[in-house]
């Protein structure tokens, strides 16, 4: 009976939902790496913390992103984040009420439907939506997913077969941004790129 017990609980301790997976990039523009972007998920809980820094035309830009999710499946259930865009600072903070989700954006709220998605890259399911929320300022977005099927690429130094998509937002008919999306054969990510005016933002993993 003893036995059977602390057999039950290390089965529960190593369940699926307790096991943290954690993805790890530098962050590359124009060959040199400005900071780092990390995706942790446990369970129920998101965290995806960005630091960036770099020059340009002998400016100097910054970029945080810090932003903590939680989940109910694959429908978001709360999020708290906070992102300083070179000076520019966005508060985000939103939970289930009354069969929606309040967001609000420095302190302006507004209604989404109960279940909704944010670029949560690290989770593939966000390849079926037609609309994701954007976790620095809220925005509710448009997307169109292109499948562009099987590509070779290095990652942590190996020669892989991935699965590469592209994701296009928009707002109102224009497009917003657009970041490309790799998975290894086990759907999980393995990088990203971000077409920004001054070059690509490539996210390497380590």
């Amino acid at each position: 009976m003893k036995y059977s017990f602390i057999l039950t609980l290390l089965l529960s301790l190593f369940s699926s939902n307790l096991i943290a997976k954690e993805w790890d990039f530098d962050v590359i523009l124009n060959d040199e790496i400005i900071g780092k972007h990390s995706f942790k998920q446990v369970g129920k809980e998101s965290h995806s913390l960005a630091k960036f820094k770099f020059k340009f035309m002998f400016m100097s830009f910054s970029y945080e992103h810090d932003s903590k999710e939680t989940w109910n499946k694959d429908c978001l259930k709360s999020i708290v984040s906070k992102t300083n865009d070179d000076g520019e600072v966005f508060n985000v903070d939103g939970g289930k009420s009354n069969g929606k989700l309040k967001v609000s954006l420095n302190g302006n709220e507004k209604s989404l439907p109960e279940c909704i998605m944010t670029f949560a890259y690290w989770n593939p399911k966000i390849l079926d939506q037609k609309k994701l929320m954007n976790s620095q300022d809220a925005e509710w977005l448009d997307v169109v997913i292109k499948n562009t099927g099987i590509e070779a690429k290095n990652v942590q130094g190996q020669e892989i077969n991935t699965h590469h998509y592209i994701i296009q937002a928009n707002k109102d008919g224009d497009e917003v941004f657009i970041i490309d999306v790799w998975y290894d054969d086990n759907m999980s990510l393995v990088g990203l790129r971000s077409p920004t005016p001054i070059g690509n933002l490539i996210y390497k993993l380590i």
